[in-house]
């Protein structure tokens, strides 16, 4: 019986599996790195030059080395054990000056369904189209379930790492929006932690935790969400918070924002 899918995970861990099965056999970690990069390019020439100075920074690129060779030859082992290495799957083609990589229609590549489901959100966001832009952009959020190649380090996994974290955010903090629109304080609470584990210093994320628990009169999670937030901006930025933030806490913690109404106030006083 034949291969019927391929897919490959690139937000989190790494992941290339046939059929639901991983494939571990990389030998050496710049045999998965020439893969991952090859991946991204997919569809275009790179290189032989790009890739050595991508892969081995330090290195002095000559044609007569023969990291990228067996690197390249690893790779293709790699996916000829697994049983894909074929047009409908992944095809590695060597070139004079580089390789290209070529990938069928039996595989699925997270990132194609996450800029997909960025994409038509965008799209129905600027049409006026908010349930399906609500749609779009959760898709978006539950396909980021970590950051771009999360186990791994580069310069170019790192700027690839910031631009997705940017989108995810952005799906996010629109998801956020319409949750507090419709007074679903549970998938706010939600929203703004995920946001926060992306990025720990989004202070408005701290001052709308701040600001659903002074409501409910859960002033432990009010002190416990300020701690934090002056924590973090103090260590890590040199940062003071922010009046709105003091603001609030103050507010909260004296009973101010105490209320029976599920609704959010749009300002602070």
């Amino acid at each position: 019986m034949g291969i019927s899918e391929v897919t490959v995970r690139c937000l989190g861990d790494f992941g290339l599996h046939v059929d639901g099965t991983p494939v571990n056999g990389w030998r050496a970690g710049k045999a998965r790195n020439l893969f991952q990069y090859l991946l991204m390019n997919r569809g275009r020439l790179v290189r032989r030059e790009t890739l050595f100075e991508t892969l081995w920074p330090d290195g002095e690129w000559s044609p007569s080395t023969s990291l990228l060779k067996v690197a390249m030859h690893s790779v293709r082992r790699t996916l000829e054990q697994a049983g894909i290495s074929a047009a409908r799957f992944v095809d590695v083609v060597s070139r004079d000056h580089g390789y290209l990589l070529r990938t069928g229609d039996g595989i699925r590549i997270d990132l194609d369904e996450f800029d997909a489901s960025m994409a038509a959100g965008r799209a129905a966001e600027a049409r006026g189209d908010h349930a399906v832009a609500v749609a779009a952009y959760g898709r978006a959020a539950e396909l980021y379930v970590g950051d771009f190649l999360a186990a791994e380090s580069a310069d170019w996994i790192t700027a690839h790492r910031q631009c997705y974290r940017t989108l995810v955010l952005y799906a996010l903090t629109y998801l956020r929006a319409d949750a507090l629109r419709r007074g679903d304080h549970a998938a706010v609470i939600e929203l703004c932690r995920r946001i926060l584990e992306i990025d720990p210093y989004h202070e408005e994320m701290y001052q709308t935790l701040m600001l659903l628990h002074g409501q409910r009169g859960e002033l432990g999670q009010v002190r416990n969400w300020h701690r934090l937030c002056v924590q973090r901006l103090r260590d890590d930025l040199e940062l003071p918070p922010s009046e709105t933030t003091r603001r609030i806490f103050h507010r909260a913690v004296r009973g101010e924002l105490r209320s029976p109404a599920p609704a959010i106030a749009g300002s602070v006083a």
